[in-house]
């Protein structure tokens, strides 16, 4: 009996090797990807860098200066003796879009891009050349900062649009009001920046983890006003089938085939290495089928492509080896039984 089902086990298993296992209809072989030039997802590239250098050299020096007034702020002006003796008038002014703000018995003052030092003397000067007081003494505050909004969006604790009490800032400083960076964020961050010379937008990239972890502050853009700075969820591979430990898997740098089934614990001893499938949505929406030869990628026959966010991997079972390790398995089986009747 054993005998006969030992046959019978090796011609299914020949049976199956023979007829081999079926490959998904209108599959496309994965090396066509390897062909196709990619963008890598995660770095700062050399115009962003160029990019992020130019806004140095134009911003730094504003770093050191005091600050300059802009549309939207409210100013805070007090004028002592102004209408009563020994009494303080204080004012508060919204400053215009036009960066002008409208003081009683002087009239409209152009007080956009200037100090609050400065805004203080015009003001004084003001005074005096409409006979209003000989002697003014002013002072000028900010008490609401509102012309320099810098938003950061995406995966951050508090997204929202902030406003810096400085002429510039920084990248780390704004994500650093936001809450910092989500355990879901990506490596990359990405500010969008108005052309000065067009209605376009500019996209500047920058790789956080680089930032963060170098010793120079070379990528710590400097941002202006009406920057936006976002921050992507990391993109996410799936895999499952015959490997031991299926899943979703985030990847905040560049993830290949090879490395996402390391990360996957590898193939089990039923995997059909040569046949496995990529799946990967195409911009349209169309799911696009790809044949993927594990073993040929290890050996440098065929290219470790990389991967995209929400591509899938699967590595199916082959039906000869599950067959074959059924077959091992059920006779073990039998043999442990006729050893405990023996006993």
């Amino acid at each position: 009996m054993l005998k006969s089902f030992l046959k019978m086990a090796v011609l299914a298993t020949l049976a199956c090797s023979l007829a081999g296992c079926a490959t998904p209809p209108h599959a496309l072989n994965a090396r066509i990807l390897g062909n196709t030039r990619e963008e890598p997802v995660f770095f700062s590239d050399e115009a962003s860098v160029s990019q992020i250098q130019s806004a140095a050299r134009a911003l730094l020096p504003l770093q050191h200066e005091e600050y300059q007034v802009g549309p939207d702020d409210v100013l805070e002006i007090s004028v002592f003796e102004w209408e009563e003796k020994e009494r303080t008038k204080t004012l508060q002014l919204r400053v215009s879009e036009l960066g002008i703000i409208s003081l009683p018995s002087v009239g409209p003052l152009r007080v956009a891009g200037r100090s609050v030092q400065e805004i203080q003397r015009l003001i004084e000067k003001a005074l005096v050349a409409r006979n209003v007081l000989q002697e003014p003494r002013v002072g000028v505050w900010v008490s609401e900062f509102r012309s320099r909004q810098i938003s950061v969006i995406g995966a951050v604790s508090q997204p929202g649009s902030y406003a810096i009490h400085q002429n510039v800032s920084s990248l780390l400083s704004m994500l650093s009001l936001a809450g910092g960076p989500l355990d879901s964020a990506a490596n990359t961050a990405y500010v969008i920046r108005s052309s000065t010379n067009s209605q376009e937008t500019v996209r500047i990239k920058v790789d956080l983890e680089e930032l963060l972890h170098s010793a120079s502050s070379e990528l710590n853009l400097f941002l202006v006003p009406g920057d936006v700075v976002y921050l992507p969820r990391a993109p996410h591979v799936y895999v499952y089938g015959a490997v031991r430990q299926p899943g979703a898997f985030t990847f905040r740098k560049q993830l290949r085939i090879l490395e996402s089934v390391a990360i996957a614990g590898g193939v089990t001893d039923m995997a059909d290495s040569s046949n496995a499938t990529l799946i990967r949505r195409t911009e349209t929406g169309k799911e696009q089928i790809y044949l993927v030869n594990l073993s040929r990628i290890e050996s440098g026959r065929d290219p470790n492509v990389f991967l995209r966010d929400g591509d899938i991997l699967r590595i199916p079972e082959s039906p000869p080896k599950k067959l074959f390790f059924g077959a091992l398995n059920l006779i073990r089986g039998l043999f442990t039984f006729s050893y405990r009747l023996d006993k």
